[in-house]
């Protein structure tokens, strides 16, 4: 699928970082016939794994280890990391120059029906409602593709739009807000929750908040906005964000789908699979898809990588690989979904991204379930172990930068019938290149450590 405006247009790559989307943009661009040039501020050796990808393809530049406005003059359109924060200087230069300024998703927006698109957002449990929803409109025999934010560019699904199918979208905060003023309108919209999150990166909860609505801001009458009903926490915050929308709002009501299913025994446990259970089963109600597809869908699914996936049984030790939890009411809910198990060694820490971290010490202390919690090096451990009062519960020898090291210590407590949770709760970026990679690193340690004679 070529669009004939970017054969030759020269388009800077603004930042193509260590996650898919950079590579995919430089990638998708080059095979448009465009002169593609990318720039970052990390240099060559960090973005390794990222230029290894590219390096089979001649007609990219590179400008690393720094951006310059002379890049910036070159270029005729301007793709935007969308985790490069407002207030940029060199993307302000950019907008008084009149650059034509895009993102990814921006330019996958020209070739989607917009109409065809489901797009869930939330603080938490985004990535498994989405996956629900996609697996329930496979189950039903619909067409469908799973795009952005989940490892890979979202410009990598553009040839598979030629059908029209459903698109099944996670979006965040960081891609809403670059999708301002780019009239995005989804069919279906889902807001699973609203937490403080990502402070280090938008100014203030406020502007967090107002990222989140553009997920439903554009929408129509005929359009849907899926939230959860309720007025705790989260759901409470949900709710404040149907204010001014035009579309057609449905609450989704874990308790009305407890009492219709509470006899079928879904894989994924815990108060928040459930709440994401129920989203799921709204958005597919809403598209008319019988229940019993849907639950049948629901029941194949095993859970997304790195969201509580359990790695197997090591010697008759559990191992959970959740290192998809990067704020505190991830890991409070990884706990809660682990309640059923017994002596839980629980791995957390991180960089903390200006979060609270005093409910994640009172989660552990009070967990019955926890037998010791080990810590990886970062601010968002300090702030978690300065607040647990029962240091007991701290194992290990301080607060480890290497995973190897950690589980050899960890091997060292662990008895037949315990769980190692890896639950970090925080940011990797001190240690590792994103979460992704965290988790990916977790298990070749896991395999290392608990595998070797």
């Amino acid at each position: 699928m070529i669009n004939k405006t970017f054969i030759d247009k020269k388009v800077l790559i603004f930042g193509l970082g260590l996650n898919q989307g950079g590579v995919g943009c430089a990638k998708f661009f080059a095979s448009q016939g465009a002169k593609v040039k990318v720039t970052d501020l990390k240099s060559e050796d960090v973005l390794k794994p990222s230029l290894e990808q590219l390096k089979e393809i001649h007609n990219i530049e590179y400008s690393l280890g720094g951006h310059k406005n002379e890049d910036i003059e070159w270029a005729d359109l301007i793709i935007q990391n969308p985790s490069v924060k407002p207030g940029n200087p060199y993307m302000d230069y950019a907008k008084k120059q009149g650059k034509e300024i895009e993102t990814d998703f921006s330019i996958f927006l020209n070739f989607a029906n917009q109409k065809k698109i489901i797009a869930v957002t939330g603080t938490k449990g985004k990535s498994t409602t989405a996956s629900l929803i996609y697996e329930a409109l496979k189950e039903a025999g619909k067409k469908v593709v799973f795009a952005g934010n989940i490892g890979k560019s979202i410009l990598d699904t553009i040839p598979y739009l030629k059908e029209d199918p459903w698109i099944v979208v996670e979006i965040s905060s960081f891609q809403l807000q670059a999708l301002k003023d780019k009239n995005f309108a989804p069919k279906v919209a889902v807001i699973t929750n609203i937490y403080p999150d990502h402070l280090n990166w938008h100014s203030s909860m406020e502007e967090y908040i107002e990222a989140k609505k553009e997920i439903a801001k554009n929408q129509t009458r005929t359009d849907f906005l899926i939230i959860p009903c309720g007025d705790s926490g989260g759901r409470r915050a949900a709710k404040d964000l149907t204010t001014g929308i035009k579309s057609k709002i449905i609450t989704s009501c874990i308790g009305d789908f407890e009492e219709e299913y509470l006899n079928i025994d879904l894989p994924l446990k815990g108060y928040a699979y459930r709440e994401n259970y129920s989203l799921a089963l709204t958005v597919t109600e809403t598209l008319g898809i019988n229940d019993k597809v849907t639950l049948k869908a629901f029941s194949a699914f095993k859970g997304g990588e790195f969201r509580m996936q359990t790695m197997g049984d090591f010697n008759g030790i559990t191992i959970i690989n959740d290192s998809a939890a990067t704020n505190p009411v991830s890991i409070i809910s990884a706990i809660e979904a682990s309640s059923d198990k017994k002596n839980i060694l629980l791995i957390a820490g991180g960089m903390n991204k200006g979060l609270e971290y005093h409910e994640v010490a009172a989660a552990i202390e009070t967990a019955k379930s926890i037998k010791l919690v080990y810590f990886l090096e970062g601010d968002a451990s300090k702030e978690i172990a300065k607040y647990i009062r029962d240091t007991a519960i701290i194992g290990g020898k301080g607060f480890y930068n290497d995973l190897v090291n950690l589980l050899k210590e960890i091997k060292k407590e662990a008895r037949e019938g315990d769980t190692i949770l890896f639950s970090p709760g925080a940011t990797s970026f001190n240690l590792f290149q994103n979460e992704f990679d965290r988790g990916r690193k977790f298990n070749e340690a896991v395999q290392k450590i608990f595998n070797a004679s």
